[in-house]
């Protein structure tokens, strides 16, 4: 009743809107489905619809004709006689040759208003032949767009495109056109027109349109006949066949229906259930529990299994020979419409025992419950880490990684066996690698541990109770100062990651040793050339080997290992005196300068007798020792009464043998002058008088 009501009122509209001259396009039609369709009962389907009202133009002339809404006087073609237009356009709208100028196509009156649009495609032709396709090429002879208002009296151009007299450019090959119409086109009754006033001849200068719209917004109202309103989509699940309407219609009075029936008949029921789990070979039950008409039949699929009793809907007794999952399907069919259910039967291997462990692993010489369900009694394999083999939970102790095997078995005698693997954590095995092992007390050591696998708590004790609380440490890597001499047991405790304890003991691994302490005392630290040696006296305690240096790396006796060494230098200057001593692993030493210096004397005699040539005093030369030593360190000058020089030297050892040009001198008294520097580096001078005896 209500849809008869809604149906009378669009009538009523429809009535009123008709006395409007404007024309526009209203469609509607099922999309999803698209036409009448047949479903079950209880089933749902979704209609879908195309609905619009804001067309008043859409020609795409792929019927072939004009079509309505236009008019023309230029006997348009419609073979595409000069090549197709753009992808997906078809056939358009030519206007070829024997065409008497002016040419026009033109539509019926519209109502334009603001927000109408006009879209097309065109082109010129562009020579590709005399006959239907000459170009335009001359500046009037191309084509207007124009619209014209109530009573149509004149034309008015909304654009012209001029020609090219090259009959090429875009105008040549096909482009879409769009614009908005313009506001002086706006009226209850506008016509719009394609217009060529100008050919050269009735035969050239051919051009063609397409896909024409005219586009405007209209108010459009969208009624189904089930109730929905405005919508283009909706899910319906109707119990009885039902004929579904779609009516659209714009403020302008345009309308269009469309219609689609759904068929409606009953679904058969294929409710099903069956007996899970069960044992292999032991029988499922599978009932039926719908209800049906005498009609429906039913086609089970037991996937494999062995039907011992049963036929049509059931009951039935399925048995499987091996454990799996098996899936049932029951399909029910009644005419037109199947229904179709599955259920699903486990089929165990008797049954499904499990064995549970708090742990995986356990450490050595630990234990560890397992417990196992699924049966109503167990048997374990035996044993002898298992502390009993029939109650569901046993205590392990294994010695090395085992397995344990239990097999369950239920009150319906059905077994089933399952297993637990114990492994065994190791022990952690230590090495500990000091630096250094050995050494010179205060001994500080670094103590560096291997620990696999990786331990997470330590317990070190040094063996050195005199060092107190210093004596044990918690530390991964510790350092200790051992103060005293002697040998230290190390001992490490451990607990690894897994929780395992671990222990070891390094009988002897440290050793510290005392520092001697080298001391000497020489005879005197003060020498002369002329008694250069010095005996050094060993003040060391606890050395038992010696290692001297006495400064005087030239000397081939620079070095001694006795304890109680001497040394002689050989030259002045001071020297540093090394002592080393070792007690064979530890050191120590000590030193002392000692000064050597050079004695000084210098004599000139009085007299000489260079005549008798004996061999005795035939010489004048001064003597001495720390006097005259190197280079440069002397100079004498012997001069006579009237201080003539008779003889000069610069060596110290180069005396005046009383000659003067080779002849001897007379004999007399004669004066020398001597410039001699001594070894402390000071200059001294000497002058007297010297008799030469004949």
């Amino acid at each position: 009743m209500k849809n008869n009501i809604l149906f009378a009122l669009l009538s009523i509209l429809l009535m009123v809107f008709s006395s409007h001259e404007a024309k526009s396009q209203c469609f509607a039609e099922f999309t999803s489905p698209s036409a009448d369709t047949t479903i079950c009962l209880g089933q749902s389907v979704n209609l879908e619809a195309f609905a619009t009202c804001s067309y008043l133009m859409n020609n795409s002339f792929n019927t072939g004709t004009i079509g309505s809404g236009w008019s023309s006087n230029a006997n348009p073609m419609f073979t595409n006689p000069c090549g197709p237009g753009l992808p997906g356009s078809g056939i358009h709208c030519w206007i070829g040759h024997f065409v008497s100028m002016p040419r026009s196509l033109e539509t019926v009156p519209f109502q334009l208003f603001n927000g109408c649009n006009l879209s097309w495609q065109m082109r010129y032709a562009a020579d590709e032949n005399t006959t239907d396709c000459e170009d335009p090429d001359l500046p009037l002879e191309g084509v207007h767009l124009q619209y014209s208002l109530p009573p149509y009296s004149s034309w008015n151009d909304i654009q012209y495109w001029t020609p090219s007299s090259s009959a090429s450019g875009p105008l040549y090959t096909w482009n879409q056109y769009q614009m908005a119409v313009p506001s002086v086109a706006f009226s209850s009754a506008t016509k719009i027109r394609w217009y060529q006033d100008t050919t050269s001849t009735n035969y050239y200068d051919h051009w063609g349109v397409d896909e024409v719209q005219i586009v405007c917004p209209q108010s459009q109202n969208i009624f189904w006949s089930n109730g929905p309103t405005n919508t283009l989509t909706q899910t319906v699940t109707p119990t009885d066949t039902t004929e579904y309407i779609i009516f659209i219609f714009d403020s302008l009075g345009n309308y269009f229906t469309d219609t689609l029936n759904v068929n409606v008949i009953p679904t058969p029921s294929a409710d099903f259930v069956a007996e899970s789990p069960v044992c292999i070979n032991y029988p499922s039950t599978i009932n039926f529990t719908g209800t049906n008409s005498a009609t429906v039949t039913y086609a089970y699929n037991f996937n494999g299994g062995t039907v011992v009793s049963g036929s049509g809907s059931g009951p039935y007794e399925v048995t499987w020979p091996t454990a799996g999952t098996y899936t049932i399907t029951l399909t029910s069919t009644d005419g037109f419409c199947t229904n179709t259910e599955t259920q699903t039967v486990t089929v165990n291997s008797n049954i499904i025992v499990t064995v549970s462990s708090p742990n995986a692993s356990v450490c050595p010489d630990s234990s560890v419950t397992l417990t196992a369900s699924g049966g109503a009694t167990y048997a374990w394999a035996s044993d002898p880490t298992l502390n009993s083999d029939s109650t569901a939970s046993v205590i392990a102790t294994p010695e090395t990684t085992t397995t344990y095997v239990v097999t369950g078995t239920s009150t319906l005698g059905c077994t089933g066996s399952s297993s637990v693997t114990i492994d065994i954590f190791p022990t952690p095995a230590i090495t500990v690698s000091p630096v250094p092992e050995k050494g010179c007390i205060p001994l500080v050591v670094d103590f560096n541990p291997s620990i696999t696998p990786n331990a997470n708590a330590y317990e070190w004790n040094f063996g050195d109770p005199a060092s107190g609380a210093q004596n044990t440490s918690n530390a991964d890597s510790p350092i200790h100062v051992f103060s005293n001499s002697g040998q230290y047991d190390i001992s490490l405790n451990v607990v690894s990651v897994h929780g395992c304890p671990g222990s070891i003991v390094f009988p002897g691994l440290i050793t510290a040793y005392d520092v001697p302490l080298a001391a000497f005392k020489p005879d005197s630290t003060t020498l002369n050339l002329m008694n250069p040696m010095v005996g050094f006296t060993d003040m060391s305690t606890g050395a038992s080997n010696w290692y001297w240096d006495f400064g005087e790396p030239s000397s081939y006796t620079n070095y001694s290992n006795l304890p109680n060494p001497s040394h002689s230098y050989g030259a002045t200057g001071e020297y540093i005196v090394w002592m080393v001593v070792d007690n064979g692993f530890c050191a120590d030493s000590a030193y002392t300068i000692i000064s050597v210096f050079q004695d000084i004397a210098f004599y000139v005699p009085n007299a000489f007798s260079p005549y008798n040539e004996d061999g005795l005093n035939d010489i004048f030369v001064p003597s001495g020792i720390g006097a005259g030593m190197g280079d440069n360190t002397f100079t004498m000058r012997i001069y006579d009464r009237w201080g003539k020089i008779m003889f000069e030297s610069s060596d110290f050892y180069t005396g005046w043998d009383g000659k003067y040009n080779g002849d001897f001198a007379h004999p007399g008294v004669y004066t020398y002058f001597i410039e001699v520097q001594y070894a402390d580096k000071l200059w001294r001078k000497f002058w007297g008088r010297v008799t030469l005896v004949k």
